[in-house]
């Protein structure tokens, strides 16, 4: 039987010598690999763009051994490379190395508008800036950006066009242009591909070896390749990550800037309601207002119009929020300009609604029960415009009356068709409760509505409490139906008035 083993001296030496070599040249790889590993890991941390380019370039440095780099800004609006980073040059003096993205910016401009790496050797003395500039006799230029590839092409000669765009041109015939293609220069068509959407690159790279004297190998590609293309994506998500977080401030800013105007807008909006009501032993009113956003469109007022007569007012905007705010503050104004007791509730409004139609460009409705209080006479003159119904309380029989809306809202048609009713009362045992739509139509869990029934039972339980208490008794019946936690979907607004 043969012997299956070999002796290892039998191998020749040159096999041996390979074979370390390869072992040598895998450890070396795999160790890369690691390191570059280490470096993507370190960049996907950071989110500030200086930094990123800081640490990206040391580890480049570090990982592949280059005794000199520069990395380049790209400069759209003067169309020039500018100096950002540098590692290993000595007295380096940025505005002597500004280079036109031109065509007579040499070879580093051509790596950026082939999109791919390019390497130059054996240039001569007086051929480009780096070797006038920095005495450089080969290095390699390699734009960073999204879609950015790398092959290895150890001359200049073989250039060859990879990537998202062929050329300048096949960027350039992304966006309008004011010339057909065949008729631009080149310098035109590198202007058209950097003002493209489709142009990703970032800037670029400049490296070479001037103390060791060790040409770029493949090696040297393939890990420039992986961390030129890890990095473009992380760049790509640092970019993506800033521009997020800008929008999110402004939207921020925006918001503050609402929440201020809005906070102003209710200090308005509040201020418009009256600050003291009339509290006389002939009338005495409180109310309550709860809008269901910052500014809301609920109105109420009382206000001695002449001695003794006193006007008497709950109007409800279609809508809340700022839009039905200002309508608010246009009816009540109105009103106090056209309130007289030469005419009544009904010519009051229908002067109001006039205004609206010829005056106020608006698809908002404006609801309103508007009375009329004569304490002398005992005689209450009243109309509602597409109101709610309003209770009309007798304290001392513990009844009521409804008192319904008798015309259409205002603000929409030019013939409201109102009426003005007029009822006759006995002095210290009146109480009239108004209200808007919001305080009935609340839901509570059971998307069951709080509904006027309710607010006559809890308004009769209050007969004998003064109105303010009333409204307070009021309210909290209406919060414990409708849950603890629930906030309003529309603006609330409780008028008592006891005559």
């Amino acid at each position: 039987m043969p012997d299956i083993h070999q002796d290892s001296s039998s191998v020749p030496q040159g096999q041996v010598d390979h074979i370390g070599l390869n072992n040598e040249q895998l450890k070396n790889q795999l160790m890369t690999t690691s390191l570059i590993d280490d470096l993507m890991k370190v960049l996907q941390t950071i989110k500030n763009i200086n930094k990123y380019y800081e640490r990206l370039l040391l580890g480049i440095y570090e990982i592949v051994g280059f005794d000199r780099i520069l990395f380049f800004d790209i400069n759209r609006h003067d169309f020039t490379l500018c100096p950002r980073l540098w590692k290993g040059i000595d007295n380096f003096q940025k505005s002597d190395f500004t280079i036109t993205l031109g065509f007579e910016g040499g070879e580093i401009t051509d790596a950026i508008f082939l999109n791919r790496h390019l390497i130059v050797e054996n240039i001569a003395a007086d051929h480009d800036q780096f070797s006038t500039g920095l005495g450089s006799r080969s290095y390699i230029a390699i734009p960073l950006g999204s879609g950015t590839t790398l092959e290895h092409d150890e001359t200049a000669a073989g250039r060859q066009v990879s990537g998202q765009h062929a050329s300048a041109a096949d960027a350039a015939a992304d966006i309008e242009t004011t010339a057909p293609l065949e008729f631009m220069t080149e310098n035109e068509r590198r202007k058209q591909t950097i003002e493209s959407a489709y142009f990703k690159t970032q800037g670029v790279f400049w490296m070479d070896r001037i103390n060791r004297g060790t040409p770029i190998t493949s090696d040297d590609i393939t890990a420039l390749s992986l961390i030129i293309t890890q990095s473009s994506i992380i760049l790509e998500n640092i970019h993506m990550y800033n521009a997020l977080e800008r929008a999110n401030q402004e939207l921020r800013d925006a918001q503050d800037k609402i929440n201020k105007d809005l906070e102003h807008a209710q200090t308005i909006q509040l201020g418009l309601l009256p600050r003291n009501l009339p509290e006389l032993p002939a009338l005495t009113i409180k109310a309550t207002y709860i809008p269901a956003t910052a500014v809301g469109g609920d109105y109420y007022d009382a206000f001695e119009i002449v001695p003794g007569v006193f006007g008497i007012i709950v109007a409800d905007v279609s809508g809340h929020g700022v839009a039905s705010a200002l309508i608010m503050s246009m009816v009540k104004v109105l009103l106090k300009t056209f309130a007289n007791v030469n005419d009544g509730p009904k010519k009051t409004l229908e002067k109001i609604n006039t205004i609206f139609q010829t005056e106020i460009e608006t698809s908002n409705f404006v609801t309103v029960f508007y009375g009329m209080l004569d304490t002398n006479g005992h005689k209450l003159y009243y109309t509602s415009a597409g109101h709610c119904p309003i209770l009309f309380f007798n304290k001392k029989e513990k009844t009521h009356t409804l008192i319904k809306a008798d015309g259409l809202f205002l603000g929409i048609f030019p013939d409201m068709m109102l009426k003005e009713s007029c009822v006759t009362y006995q002095p210290g045992i009146q109480r009239i409760v108004l209200y808007t739509d919001g305080l009935t139509e609340a839901r509570n869990a059971k998307n069951e509505m709080f509904e006027l029934a309710r607010l006559k039972k809890a308004a009769l339980k209050t007969l004998d409490d003064p109105p303010e208490a009333a409204c307070k008794k009021i309210l909290s019946i209406q919060k414990r139906f409708c849950g603890k936690n629930s906030e309003p979907d529309d603006d609330i607004t409780l008028l008592v008035a006891d005559f």
